[in-house]
């Protein structure tokens, strides 16, 4: 039993020496920071009479009330803690910041952003070759890392940073600059291997011509077309909403309809939604070239499947 007392002590001490010459050096001094401080002084008192269940407990919620996240090593060591104390094994999950729980060890893989581009054109851009030759050692660059879970509120990718440290013929080593959220097995400072067709984003501050920018703006859609997969019949322009310097989007005016929705279901705003042209597009690009018609314009499929200018 000593000897048991013994090692919880020595893993608490560990932890709290981990936090004081590791954790805290990668922070600017502050209020926070000194609240933290404190706590370690307290803590250390608590260790000494044997409270180290206590001390690592009041010092982890200071830790995760200021979002100070552990990293692998401080994790290893957390994981001792809970395991030698029989404390709450959400610390673990607390002091990362991580909503893991679900999460398939193992099962996560770099999204091939080339092939998602080619098959989302007007809802999903993805920087040019030409853009990225100008990459760096030292550029961050954005990633999609998808993954798999048994938790149905867990989304199915995150997208994370990585900074580059290696270019070798196409080829990319960099390390991870994010705290992941899902992907348990992951640390900030990982190493990451990726290609081009990995990359979504990068800091160069360069930017080009895309469909996706050129369509981002809004038009109001009906959920029969949108999400019942009905075809789109019927499209006109009004005059658009104002002008929200607020929202990062404009309307612009074009009202997508499948054609048969009756006026009951027109007024029902429930059954109308608010997306961008480039999302509509995605399901039918047919009327993309109509796009630039003025306000107080109409369409109508004939019966030979094209739109047809139409007097109202």
């Amino acid at each position: 039993m000593i000897f048991n007392n013994i090692k919880r002590k020595q893993a608490v001490k560990d932890f709290f020496e981990y936090v004081e010459s590791e954790l805290l050096t990668n922070e600017e001094n502050s209020d926070v920071i000194n609240g933290v401080k404190k706590q370690l002084k307290k803590g250390l008192e608590l260790i000494e009479n044997n409270e180290w269940g206590i001390a690592f407990e009041n010092l982890s919620s200071e830790l995760v009330e200021h979002y100070i996240i552990v990293d692998r090593k401080g994790n290893d060591l957390v994981k001792k803690v809970i395991k030698l104390c029989k404390l709450n094994k959400k610390w673990e999950f607390d002091l990362r910041r991580i909503n893991s729980i679900g999460y398939k060890m193992g099962s996560w893989k770099l999204t091939d952003s080339e092939k998602l581009a080619k098959e989302n054109i007007y809802t999903f851009y993805k920087p040019s070759r030409e853009i990225l030759n100008n990459l760096k050692v030292g550029n961050i660059v954005k990633l999609t890392f998808e993954f798999e879970s048994s938790n149905p509120e867990h989304p199915g990718a995150e997208r994370m940073w990585v900074e580059i440290t290696e270019i070798n013929k196409g080829k990319f080593i960099g390390t991870l600059d994010n705290h992941p959220f899902y992907l348990h097995e992951l640390y900030a400072g990982d190493e990451i291997e990726f290609e081009y067709k990995h990359i979504i984003d990068h800091d160069l501050g360069l930017s080009e011509p895309n469909l996706v920018d050129k369509y981002y703006d809004r038009c109001f859609a009906t959920n029969k077309v949108l999400y019942e997969n009905a075809p789109i019949n019927y499209i006109y322009r009004e005059e658009p909403m104002e002008v929200d310097k607020e929202r990062d989007y404009v309307d612009t005016g074009w009202r997508i309809l499948s054609g048969d929705e009756s006026d009951e279901y027109m007024e029902d705003l429930e059954n109308i939604s608010l997306v961008s042209v480039g999302s509509v597009l995605s399901r039918d690009d047919s009327f993309i070239d109509l796009l630039d018609s003025e306000v107080g314009t109409s369409f109508e499929r004939n019966e030979n499947g094209i739109f047809k200018k139409i007097n109202e």
